[in-house]
């Protein structure tokens, strides 16, 4: 694909980041692969195809494609939208157990709130490792065989990608914005807020290290964001009409609406803060029963915040960071001997079980059952095989 093709490709999937956009799911040789290169799993969201395969770039490896409904890995693992079942059907379907010489699978460190590792190795035959959580020390962690390092094992946010997500943020809302100031006033006034409200959504992920998103503190961040964008947009049509002509009252209506949207769950779409939609109403936190705990570890290779940490002489495990949980679930998900749970601020309990058989759904509620996939999803991953 040419360079152009590469630059539209981006900028389609960055701009249409909330929505699912998926390529075929299947097996992908990168360079020459052969019985003892690599096996990697990733979800089909053709973003992350590319970044994976560009990443990967001048290695051999064997590259399964999960079908992940065209949503990306941690979204569509915390969705049910990508599960042990969709990892065993492209194991299968792909013929992979045929082309390699031995048995080990990696898989994305944040496909752990979603897929069981014990089962993929169950049905599979695979020994299942966790991949860092950064696509930028794949290759590193390739290159230390398969090892990974602590630090590796923690999601943070780059500022270029805080300025890739507020793309993805502002594109639609200032679209959308400057659309009904267009419609309600004229053409100019409808630029110049979508302008002003485009570049303040960037000037808040510029800030987040410092802006709260979560919390009651959030309504700050908002509140704040409204009248800078006013402010930007009254002084953008100052510059071409007269200060009395200025719709500023209606600046600050469709900004704040604008504000209303991004607070829906901006702290979602960043690896810094739990979603606000899952704890909308009712604040829940991770809980450790430590009598159960045998000190496996499989939770503290899997959380992606450095939340857990062995206790040393005692072999167990403790909740050392608990502020800074996602409460994705990942740990709940992988521990062994169901010694993590989630606890409710009004005291209810969400059994480790629980949190295996289901997944969260767009209300931030858990709606999802998970299932295996029916023979037509089946025949659809199988159809998608083949060296490509």
């Amino acid at each position: 694909m040419s360079a152009l093709g590469d630059g539209l490709g981006w900028l389609r999937d960055t701009l249409l980041r909330l929505l699912p956009h998926a390529t075929r799911p299947g097996l992908r040789r990168i360079g020459s692969p052969g019985p003892t290169s690599p096996v990697l799993l990733t979800g089909n969201f053709t973003l992350t195809v590319r970044r994976v395969t560009e990443a990967l770039a001048g290695r051999d490896v064997w590259l399964l494609v999960a079908d992940s409904r065209g949503i990306n890995v941690w979204c569509a693992a915390g969705g049910g939208h990508l599960t042990h079942h969709d990892v065993i059907a492209v194991v299968r379907s792909s013929g992979i157990a045929e082309r390699v010489s031995h048995r080990r699978l990696v898989l994305p460190q944040l496909a752990a709130t979603g897929v069981e590792r014990r089962i993929v190795e169950e049905r599979t035959g695979f020994e299942v490792r966790w991949g860092p959580a950064r696509l930028e020390k794949l290759a590193a962690y390739l290159d230390a065989g398969g090892h990974t390092k602590r630090r590796w094992r923690r999601m943070y946010f780059p500022r270029w990608e805080r300025l890739e997500i507020a793309l993805m943020w502002a594109a639609p809302v200032a679209a959308l914005s400057g659309a009904v100031l267009w419609a309600i006033e004229d053409l100019r006034v409808g630029l110049a807020g979508a302008a002003a409200l485009a570049a303040t959504i960037f000037g808040i992920f510029a800030g987040l290290r410092w802006l709260p998103a979560s919390g009651g503190k959030r309504w700050l961040t908002y509140l704040g964001g409204s009248v800078l964008a006013t402010g930007l947009g009254a002084a953008l049509l100052a510059l071409v009409a007269p200060l009395q002509g200025i719709p500023v009252g209606l600046l600050a209506v469709t900004n704040t609406a604008a504000m209303l949207v991004l607070s829906l769950d901006l702290a979602g779409t960043t690896p810094w803060y739990p979603s606000t939609m899952n704890t909308l109403g009712n604040r829940f936190d991770l809980a450790l029963d430590i009598d159960r705990c045998t000190g496996a570890a499989d939770c503290v290779l899997v959380c992606p915040r450095d939340v857990l940490a062995m206790t040393g002489k005692a072999r167990k495990v403790s909740i050392a960071k608990p502020d800074a949980c996602l409460r994705c679930g990942a740990c709940v998900v992988q521990c062994p001997e169901d010694a993590l749970h989630f606890r409710f601020s009004d005291g209810r309990v969400v059994p480790a079980e629980t949190v295996r058989r289901t997944r969260m759904n767009m209300l931030g509620r858990r709606a999802v059952e998970v299932a295996a996939p029916s023979q037509n999803q089946a025949q659809s991953q199988h159809g998608g095989g083949g060296g490509h």
